[in-house]
């Protein structure tokens, strides 16, 4: 069973990581990833894909936003808030995992 937070746990500076056992592939500007674990599929749009990239370490959601405010034309309160939204559904999902303090 996962041990993911609730949503309202995700901050700025929450760090997060993918799962491990997450197996993917580009596909054009997306991303397409197995979950071994439970056999679930899932597919990332452009900006998904590109959190998943940014990802290829641990980073904090902050860190996450200051690197899609610097590429895509979007303001910091929509950003952060699509963001951890995202981030949130993918932790439920188990895509990333909160890095344990």
């Amino acid at each position: 069973m996962r041990q993911d937070p609730p949503a309202s746990a995700l901050t700025l500076s929450s760090v997060l990581m993918r799962n491990e056992n997450i197996v993917y592939t580009d596909l054009d500007d997306a991303i397409v990833m197995m979950d071994v674990d439970d056999g679930s599929y899932h597919e990332l749009d452009p900006i998904g894909a590109r959190i998943w990239t940014l990802l290829d370490a641990p980073r904090s959601v902050g860190e996450i936003c200051e690197s899609l405010l610097a590429e895509f034309d979007v303001d910091r309160q929509t950003c952060e808030a699509d963001t951890s939204e995202f981030l949130q559904s993918g932790c439920d999902k188990g895509l990333f995992r909160v890095q344990s303090e």
